[in-house]
């Protein structure tokens, strides 16, 4: 039982009123026409994005500035769904968006690892050119991601991160990582410090978590499947990536084990999900992980959009908001990836229209 609480009837009306922001279907229709990415960048430029576009246009285009402009937006959503809330809410919803810390994170060390330079390196940050979500969503701010991105090496990286939660609980990993040379414990290591401070922080919370304990469960359910059907993708034996595999989701680790048995993505997604539809759309994509990952994630996406809304008087309504926010930008960025490489119509409408 839901316990409605009368605190988040502000919240209730001013997340509606920014909820008529985002763009129609028909838009998205209109979006998808377009002939090229400089066309769809002129197609946007009509919509609200016109106000993130003017930001950044000065200096870029095309796709980059379209990247910018779809950043920019979310983090002020994400901003407005945070200031929103009432204060009994906001520990949870900044656990939630402290995962924009972490893609931070793994991108600058990500970027270290392969050698790429501070100037290549920004693009990759959702917080780039603006105020940092981190001042918002966690603990950092942007002279912290400037200070990471000026540093030598990826262990220098991670001692200063130290003073932080993130850098204290990849300490734990810093010997095998010298001794292995493997950036990715490191990065399972972010992932885990971040499910782990989302469960330990719905302890807390106030009795109206169930839904939003299942959505993380659920989010942890899809990062397993993706870490099951790149293994099977690339032939890695599970012993070696059983420890990626977080245990807060609904899938037993054993299940994830039968399923990377099976050694075909289809039946393994077709095992995981026990969802025809889904293997059904595997089928005709040709079984490509990204698209597999797009499909299962907007599926996910749309089913807690449709349960959140319907609970007005909690911290739900205001996580519909959020992941509204993130499904739109993924939706445009489909279709600016799919124009910048030319994909056909079909192959585009199905990931950005699914």
């Amino acid at each position: 039982m839901i316990n409605l609480n009368a605190s988040y009837t502000g919240a209730y009306g001013r997340i509606r009123a920014y909820s008529s922001e985002f763009l129609s279907e028909e838009t998205f229709k209109d979006l998808l026409q377009a002939k090229n990415v400089e066309d769809l960048s002129t197609k946007l430029y009509s919509t609200l994005y016109r106000s993130d576009m003017d930001i950044f246009s000065a200096i870029n285009k095309g796709l980059d500035l379209i990247e910018l402009s779809l950043n920019h937006r979310l983090i002020m959503r994400n901003r407005i769904a945070l200031f929103a809330a009432p204060t009994p809410a906001r520990d949870i919803i900044r656990s939630y968006l402290s995962k924009w810390d972490v893609e931070n994170i793994k991108a600058i060390i990500s970027a270290k690892y392969m050698g790429y330079g501070i100037k290549d390196t920004e693009n990759f940050l959702i917080s780039f050119r603006d105020i940092p979500l981190g001042l918002f969503g966690g603990n950092l701010t942007h002279d912290d991601f400037k200070v990471m991105l000026s540093k030598d090496t990826i262990e220098d990286i991670v001692n200063y991160l130290s003073n932080f939660g993130y850098g204290q609980f990849m300490l734990q990993y810093m010997e095998r990582y010298r001794k292995s040379g493997d950036v990715g414990i490191l990065l399972f290591a972010l992932d885990n410090y971040y499910y782990v401070h989302i469960f330990e922080s719905l302890k807390f919370f106030n009795g109206d978590e169930g839904p939003i304990r299942s959505f993380f469960s659920d989010t942890v359910d899809l990062r397993n499947t993706m870490i099951i059907l790149k293994a099977i993708s690339l032939n890695v034996e599970f012993d070696r990536i059983k420890e990626s595999l977080i245990p807060y989701g609904t899938v037993p680790i054993s299940k994830l084990q039968d399923a990377h048995r099976t050694g075909n993505i289809k039946q393994a997604v077709s095992m995981i999900t026990g969802n025809q539809e889904i293997t059904g759309s595997i089928l005709e994509s040709g079984t490509k992980l990204g698209d597999i990952e797009f499909s299962l994630r907007v599926q996910m996406l749309r089913k807690y959009i449709s349960i959140f809304s319907e609970q007005a008087l909690s911290v739900s309504f205001t996580f519909a908001f959020i992941i509204k926010s993130e499904l739109e930008r993924e939706r445009i960025r489909s279709i600016a990836m799919g124009k910048f490489y030319t994909l056909d119509e079909k192959t585009i409408s199905r990931m950005a229209m699914p």
